[in-house]
Parts: structure tokens; C-alpha cells; sequence
């Protein structure tokens, strides 16, 4: 591994040990107890992860796991459970305070800054909300920026530069479907919606975990002319795309449709936002319904020459050269790109 490799995969656990770091701080700064620190043990691990990936991986990361990544879910997605169980908290004392039924909006507008430690401090103030809503945004971006900075393992560039186009949307949809929903009225003092919509939040979270996610090479497939037809099953021969597809459909889409019709149906949750957001789960849901039955059932046939011969597979990166053909002429190049 380079060394330009080496200070990248450096600069990402640094940056995810920051970001952890600073909700543990905020943590124990609002429950004023230091037990909160332990939130920083999985942060302590990221530097053991880095010495021991770094020193028994060739290129710097494993194949299909990512556990730097895990372990920075690990530190911060805690925290930010036990924020956002603060502020429904704050919700329930104002109505009791208030004597009303219903429950609305904590209006609480002044700002709270992080407490000094050992001299240090950061000149940042923000509402309550927005301290939730800030690290979680910080905790997106960086899945994204760490993934890029991270070792591409045995990823080529252009399978990486797909996995971070990939990552940028679920981003956007996991921060959206956390925001919309915790939001609403019929929520923010209900604790049962708030724990469903936070094991689903995180749960989602866990697909940064997994490298293969939505990415999968070129595959060139060579084949001897023979008056035989070879029919390639697609299916067989991309594995990786069919995983990633189930993937984001179990991790994501599909909780994210149920929680919404729950809320649609149930609990009469009806707005603009919400209807589009369901509407835009379904049909997500069957493109990729769509696009798994065509990987599994499409095919693509040879009509070779009059010489005989068996077929052989030949795989290649994404990156590497198209070939068109052969020098002897005996073979033909089938490209196969997946998506």
C-alpha cells in the first residue's frame, strides 16, 4: 500500500474519531453524568482496527466488511439515540408543565454551547434540535467522505467513484426519513414511533458497512466459436449486483415503505411530504424488483462460426481496456457492464 494510501486511511479514522468524540461530549454535557464517556470505547478500538487491518490486509481494507465503519456507527449512533430521547423527554415535561393534552413543539430557542474540558472548548452554540440535527448530518457526510478516503480494497476506481454516487443518495434518504418522521405531531410524544424510527434509522446506517453495496464490475466474457449457442445466464455471472439490490431492499426501502404506510394507515398521519415519500418508496421498490428479475432472466446469445470448441470465461476490471477480439480470430468478446 502507498503511502499517499496509508495518511488517507489515517485522515478518515481520524475524522471519524473526532466526530465520536464530539457526541460523547455532548452527551455527557446534557445528562451531566461522566458514565457517558464510554461512548468513546469504540473510538479507543479504531485505532487497534487500524493497525490490525492495516498490517493483515493487502490493500489496506477487507473485501466485503468495512469495520472502521462499524465501529464509528458504534460510537455515535448511541449518542444520538440518547439526544433525540432528551428532546421527546423535554416535549413531555413542557406539556405536562403546560397541562395539555396534545403534544407540540418544545419551543426552546436559546443556545447551548459544549462545556470546557481541561481547557478546551469549541466557540459553537446551537439549540437542542439542532445539535441533533447537526450531528447527524456530520455523521452522513462523513460515511461518505471516510468511504472515499478509506483504502479502495479490491474495489477498481470507477466501481469506488459508483459506490460513493450510491452513497450520497441513501444519505440523503436515510437524513430525510429520520427528519420527516420524527417531526411530525402524532410522533414527537410517542416514544413507540420514536424507537421504531430509530431501529430503522440505524439499521439503515449498517449498509455503510458493506462494501459490495450497489456496485459491480465489468464482466467480459470470451467464448471459442462453436456451431453450438451458448446462452449466459446473467444471474450466475453477477452475483454482486443481485446482493447489493437485496441489500438496500431489506436495509432500506422496503423498512422505510412500511414505516410510512404504518404511519399513513394507522395513525393517520396524511401530508404532501409523507404521500410523495411513500410514492417514491414504491416505485424504488419495484425498480429494483424490475431490475433483479432482468439480471436473473435476461440472456445473451452467440451465433458462433463452423469451428468447434468449448467456452471460456474471462473476467476483467471495469477500468481495463474493451477488447474486441482476438489476434487468431477463434474468439468473441461479449461485454457484460454491470450497473
Amino acid at each position: 500500500m502507498s503511502v499517499i494510501s496509508l495518511i488517507k486511511a489515517v485522515v478518515a479514522r481520524i475524522l471519524f474519531a473526532v466526530h465520536g468524540v464530539l457526541v460523547a461530549w455532548r452527551v455527557t454535557d446534557l445528562e451531566d453524568d461522566q458514565i457517558y464517556y464510554l461512548l468513546l470505547i469504540p473510538v479507543i478500538l479504531l485505532a487497534v482496527e487500524m493497525i490490525f487491518t492495516l498490517k493483515f490486509t493487502e490493500n489496506g481494507e477487507w473485501k466485503w466488511f468495512c469495520p472502521s465503519v462499524l465501529l464509528y456507527l458504534a460510537s455515535v449512533v448511541p449518542g444520538i439515540y440518547l439526544l433525540e430521547l432528551q428532546l421527546y423527554e423535554n416535549r413531555i415535561d413542557y406539556r405536562d408543565e403546560q397541562g395539555w393534552d396534545e403534544c407540540v413543539s418544545y419551543a426552546n430557542d436559546s443556545t447551548v454551547a459544549l462545556s470546557e474540558v481541561n481547557g478546551v472548548t469549541i466557540p459553537i452554540s446551537l439549540s437542542e434540535s439542532d445539535w441533533v440535527l447537526a450531528l447527524e448530518q456530520i455523521l452522513l457526510c462523513l460515511l461518505v467522505l471516510g468511504r472515499w478516503l478509506l483504502p479502495k480494497g479490491e474495489l477498481t476506481r470507477d466501481q469506488l467513484s459508483q459506490l460513493l454516487l450510491v452513497y450520497i443518495g441513501m444519505a440523503a434518504d436515510i437524513l430525510e426519513f429520520s427528519i420527516e418522521n420524527l417531526k411530525e405531531d402524532n410522533v414527537k410524544c410517542n416514544a413507540v414511533l420514536i424507537y421504531m424510527i430509530l431501529g430503522l434509522w440505524a439499521w439503515s446506517l449498517l449498509q455503510f458497512t458493506l462494501v459490495l453495496t450497489s456496485v459491480s464490475g465489468a464482466k467480459v466474457r470470451m467464448f471459442k466459436k462453436t456451431k453450438k449457442i451458448y446462452i449466459c445466464r446473467a444471474c450466475l455471472c453477477c452475483e454482486n449486483e443481485i446482493w447489493a439490490l437485496s441489500i438496500t431492499l431489506l436495509m432500506q426501502d422496503g423498512p422505510f415503505l412500511v414505516m410510512r404506510l404504518y404511519l399513513l394507515i394507522h395513525h393517520n398521519i396524511v401530508n404532501q411530504m409523507m404521500i410523495f415519500f411513500t410514492c417514491k418508496n414504491l416505485l424504488v421498490i419495484m425498480l429494483q424488483a424490475y431490475r433483479i428479475l432482468i439480471v436473473c432472466t435476461d440472456s445473451n446469445q452467440i451465433e458462433p462460426a463452423a469451428d468447434s470448441g468449448d467456452a471460456v470465461e474471462v473476467m476483467e476490471d471495469a477500468s481495463a481496456p474493451r477488447k474486441k477480439s482476438s489476434q487468431s480470430g477463434d474468439m468473441v468478446a461479449l461485454d457484460v457492464k454491470g450497473v
